[in-house]
C-alpha cells in the first residue's frame, strides 16, 4: 500500500507491482500441481489459439496425471514371435547352403581369382543375415512413426476431455474430436494427431494400441506397423529373401568354376 500523501503515479506504481505479485504467486501454486487449477476452458481472450482449440492452456492437467495409455493388444506380443522365426530360419538356411557348397568344393580350391570368388559368397550371406537381423530389432523395437505423449502434442487438451478427467469420468463412448485444419484428438491416446494427407496418414492402431503417423499397414507377421520411418528398413529386409537366394547361386557358379579348374 503505498505511504499516504504518495503521488498518483507512485500509488498506481505500486498497484503494478501488487497485482504482478499475486500473479506470480497464482503461477507457483499452477505450477506447484495445486487443488486448484486455472480459469477452464472457454475462458481465454476470443480468438486466441486456445479457444479454437477448445483447451486452456494454464492450469492444464500435467502429464503426469493423465491416465495410462491403452494396454497393448495380444498381438503386439505374439506376432513377433513368427517374423523372428521365419527370418531366423531363412539366414540359417541360407547360411547353410553356402557353407555346404563351400566346403563341397574346399579340396578343389586354388589360390587365385577361383578362391576369391569362392570366400566371397559366404561373406556375403553373412552380412545379409546381420542385416536382416537388424531390421528385425529396428521394426520390433524403434517405435517408428508413434506419436507420443509431449506438452506439444497433448495440449490444448479439448474442454470436454479435460472436464471428465478433472471429474474422474471414463472417456468410454468420446469420438476422436476434430480439430483445425483437419486435425484430430485421439480421445485414447490422449494426442492431437497432424492433419492426415495423401502422404500422411495418421491412424490409431488397435493392435499396438497407440497413434502412428505415416501409417501404410499393421503387419501381421512382425506385429508391428509400417510406416513411413520404417519402411525403408522393411523393403530392405523382404530384399534379403531373393539376396540370399542370389548369394547361393553365386555359391554354386564359384563352386563350378573351382571344378572346371580343377
Amino acid at each position: 500500500r503505498p505511504p499516504r500523501g504518495a503521488s498518483p503515479s507512485c500509488a498506481a506504481m505500486a498497484g503494478e507491482q501488487s497485482a504482478a505479485l499475486e500473479l506470480k504467486g497464482d503461477r507457483r501454486l499452477v505450477a506447484a500441481g495445486g487443488a486448484s487449477f486455472a480459469p477452464a476452458a472457454g475462458t481465454a481472450a476470443a480468438g486466441s489459439d486456445e479457444e479454437n482449440w477448445g483447451g486452456s492452456l494454464t492450469g492444464r492437467i500435467p502429464l503426469q496425471d493423465l491416465p495410462a495409455l491403452p494396454s497393448r493388444g495380444q498381438g503386439f506380443f505374439m506376432e513377433p514371435l513368427c517374423g523372428i522365426f521365419v527370418v531366423g530360419i531363412c539366414s540359417m538356411l541360407f547360411v547353410g547352403m553356402v557353407h555346404a557348397i563351400g566346403a563341397s568344393k574346399e579340396d578343389l580350391k586354388e589360390e587365385g581369382v577361383e578362391k576369391e570368388l569362392s570366400v566371397l559368397p559366404v561373406y556375403l550371406v553373412w552380412a545379409e543375415a546381420g542385416v536382416a537381423a537388424l531390421c528385425v530389432l529396428f521394426l520390433l523395437f524403434g517405435g517408428a512413426g508413434v506419436i507420443r505423449r509431449s506438452e506439444k502434442t497433448c495440449y490444448p487438451m479439448p474442454a470436454e476431455v479435460e472436464q471428465r478427467l478433472r471429474t474422474h469420468r471414463s472417456l468410454e463412448g468420446l469420438t476422436n474430436v476434430e480439430g483445425p485444419e483437419k486435425s484430430s484428438y485421439c480421445v485414447r491416446c490422449l494426442v492431437w494427431r497432424p492433419p492426415v494427407t495423401a502422404k500422411d496418414k495418421t491412424h490409431h492402431c488397435v493392435v499396438c494400441s497407440r497413434c502412428v503417423r505415416g501409417f501404410d499397414h499393421h503387419c501381421g507377421v512382425f506385429g508391428r506397423c509400417i510406416v513411413r520411418g520404417n519402411m525403408p528398413c522393411f523393403v530392405v529386409l523382404i530384399a534379403m529373401l531373393p539376396a540370399g537366394f542370389a548369394t547361393a547361386f553365386l555359391s554354386i557358379i564359384a563352386g563350378g568354376m573351382s571344378t572346371r579348374r580343377a
